[in-house]
């Protein structure tokens, strides 16, 4: 019987609690706004950091890294130029995973001349064909065109390749299309290498490093040039399914270890290491997860600030209502009646602001979805951040689990703010109230 006094109790309830809610609608109007913006504000930021983890994930893998890198250790620890895999543990990765996409660099450091400067360039090489499935790097041209082709011979009778420079290295050293370039360095042979290249295009900024003292070449241009052709520094590795990163990453491991077998590696070099985009770029990842602590740590905040209001609601709501609440205690009515009405009433102001707030929020970060944030105006050339350069449209994405999240997130901190004045009521005397 008691039970089903309750469950009697409950439809005049929600009904009661309903209507007090809308005693003062003014006041009521004015908190909802509160608690609407502030979860339009988490909405909006939330769509904003996933935005930008993807747009930072995308440009860590598919502008330079890879979703994967093959090395061997002393390359890693100091870019020895004798510590290269040889050629046919290209061959046999390709034929044991045909799904992966590689792309072979090699690297040398070395000295650049024009006729206006001379200056100290990183050199890599790369095949354009199989760089093209693995990064965009070679998408990002500023000026010219993309050519890496076999050598032209100058009117000397010199042997000229083709090469592409960052474009802070271009402005540094006053090159442009068409540009002679020579390039000095250390060959592996022990010989001084140099040769005469011819300037084919100018990157947009991808890498701070790079785009000050990049030079980029075929790996035949390079052979030519370093006397280095038994192999390769690093093998970039795509992913079409990069939610098999860590999978492909042990099989990788394993089918190295079996290669070595049959084709041992010298001892100098030291071992094959495959590191995945996370442990190339630390620093990139570490950001990534710091920032989803950062959106439960703003989201909170902003809903605690917007509760202020209600609570600011609910305990002018109590106030003005003292004398109704100790006349329903003399008649008989439970506490817990009282306090369940005034929970209610909080809720209801919840529920209301999630839902206008939820609907706001969503249109308004489906169009920025849509455009993103052009601040190409301000920046046209990106703008530098963790060691990547960044377009300079900003996305924004949102996902439904960010909405019931930041919803959820409201609705608790807003219970537990209105349990402040529902004590307060809950510890009324009615014979000092009716006084």
């Amino acid at each position: 019987m008691v039970q089903q006094a309750h469950h009697t109790h409950l439809p005049m309830l929600f009904f009661m609690a309903w209507r007090n809610l809308w005693r003062n609608p003014i006041r009521s109007l004015l908190t909802i706004s509160a608690l609407a913006g502030g979860l339009v504000m988490i909405i909006l930021y939330a769509g904003f950091l996933e935005g930008m983890n993807r747009q930072m994930q995308r440009h860590a893998t598919e502008n330079s890294t890879g979703h994967l890198q093959l090395q061997r250790q002393a390359f890693i620890d100091d870019r020895d130029l004798y510590a290269t895999l040889p050629w046919p543990y290209l061959n046999a990765l390709e034929h044991r995973f045909p799904t992966l996409h590689f792309a072979p660099r090699l690297y040398a450091a070395g000295l650049a001349s024009s006729d206006a400067s001379a200056t100290g360039v990183m050199i890599q090489a790369v095949d354009p064909q199989r760089e093209a499935r693995v990064t965009r790097i070679l998408d990002h041209i500023r000026q010219g065109t993309l050519n890496l082709a076999p050598a032209t011979p100058t009117s000397a009778g010199l042997t000229r390749f083709n090469v592409i420079v960052g474009h802070q290295l271009a402005r540094n050293m006053n090159l442009t299309i068409g540009s002679e370039l020579i390039l000095v360095t250390q060959a592996a042979d022990g010989s001084i290498g140099n040769a005469l290249f011819r300037v084919a295009a100018i990157l947009k900024p991808l890498e701070p490093n790079f785009d000050r003292s990049g030079v980029l070449m075929s790996i035949e241009a390079f052979q030519s040039l370093m006397y280095l052709d038994n192999g390769f520094h690093e093998l970039a590795i795509r992913l079409d399914n990069p939610d098999q990163l860590a999978q492909i990453q042990t099989t990788l491991r394993s089918h190295l270890l079996q290669i070595g077998t049959i084709q041992p590696l010298d001892a100098l070099g030291g071992k094959p290491v495959i590191r995945n985009w996370r442990e190339l770029n630390p620093a990139v990842a570490d950001m990534l997860e710091l920032s989803r602590s950062m959106m439960l740590f703003v989201g909170l905040i902003v809903v605690s600030l917007a509760s202020m209001g209600m609570l600011n609601t609910m305990l002018m709501a109590v106030h003005e209502r003292t004398h109704e609440f100790g006349i329903l205690l003399a008649i008989g009515m439970q506490r817990r009646i009282l306090l369940l009405m005034v929970l209610l009433e909080s809720f209801f102001l919840a529920l209301v602001s999630a839902l206008l707030g939820s609907l706001l929020g969503s249109l308004l970060t489906g169009y920025l979805e849509d455009r993103g944030i052009d601040l190409s105006n301000y920046m046209p050339d990106g703008y530098d951040w963790a060691g990547m350069v960044f377009e300079p449209v900003m996305e924004v994405y949102l996902l439904p689990h960010h909405i019931l999240q930041a919803c959820l997130l409201m609705l608790v901190i807003t219970l537990l703010t209105a349990l402040i004045p529902a004590w307060r009521m809950v510890r009324l005397k009615p014979a000092e109230v009716m006084r």
